[in-house]
């Protein structure tokens, strides 16, 4: 989960909106489908292709495998907000896993996102103002890094340190991994084969190449976040350490 710097309200959406300021997300998608639509490439723009809490990569996925996300609830019904069709209300993600259920990774324990969001929300377990719990991506600083991975379990974890050089609150984000389940099993897994043993391998080519060890990380770096951001990005600039941060100060990167 890393920070999203939100991009402007698609026309479509304010033009819906400003005909039936009162009508749901569903009423919307069913209505003027292109408006959901477009409500969807900017959310998934601003957040360089990557689900807002997993990270996986997936501004190629088929439409049933993705979708907007609602951080307040769309139920939380009120006369003076319409939490619908609030642009700063909608996020882009993944489903959560919820079609990736197997016996390594049994059902629900595996999923993430706003599919155990929307769980724990079923079982009574999370208040209708999720604000007072968690974490909205798009109130996250850029710096500094204040998660701790575990290279060896693929856990990601607050860390407590970076986080008090700001103004978030560790235990507060802990629950924000907690609620996202960022560290099921199936997701710590990926994180643990797909990109710590690929930073080893790069790792072991370059130095096969001639780099010093001291070369090595800002090689890697440049490999990485040259471009788009990688999928599990958080993951990958905890691996590279200093090397990261330098980088991403010297882009000037906001999320």
């Amino acid at each position: 989960m890393k920070r999203v710097e939100k991009g402007q309200e698609p026309e479509a959406l304010l033009a819906f909106r400003q005909q039936q300021p009162d009508a749901t997300w569903d009423e919307m998608r069913n209505e003027d489908r292109g408006a959901a639509e477009a409500c969807w490439r900017q959310a998934i723009a601003d957040q360089h292709g990557l689900c807002a809490y997993c990270e996986r990569k997936i501004d190629g996925w088929p439409a049933h495998k993705r979708r907007v996300e609602h951080f307040h609830p769309k139920s939380d019904s009120s006369p003076d907000k319409n939490w619908h069709l609030d642009w700063q209300n909608m996020l882009a993600c993944c489903d959560g896993g919820e079609k990736e259920g197997s016996e390594q990774h049994p059902l629900p324990e595996n999923l993430s996102c706003d599919a155990h969001k929307n769980h724990l929300s079923n079982e009574k377990k999370l208040p209708p103002q999720v604000e007072s719990e968690l974490y909205n991506p798009l109130h996250l600083p850029a710096f500094p890094n204040f998660f701790a991975f575990d290279k060896r379990t693929g856990e990601l974890r607050a860390d407590a340190a970076a986080c008090a050089q700001t103004s978030l609150d560790a235990a507060k984000l802990t629950r924000s991994i907690e609620v996202s389940n960022l560290n099921c099993q199936r997701l710590k897994d990926r994180r643990r084969k797909e990109i710590v043993f690929n930073i080893e391998r790069n790792k072991k080519t370059l130095r096969q190449k001639g780099y010093l060890p001291e070369q090595v990380p800002a090689a890697l770096v440049k490999r990485y976040f040259n471009g788009k951001w990688p999928e599990f990005f958080t993951t990958i600039r905890c691996c590279l350490g200093k090397a990261a941060e330098d980088y991403l100060r010297a882009v000037n990167y906001q999320g």
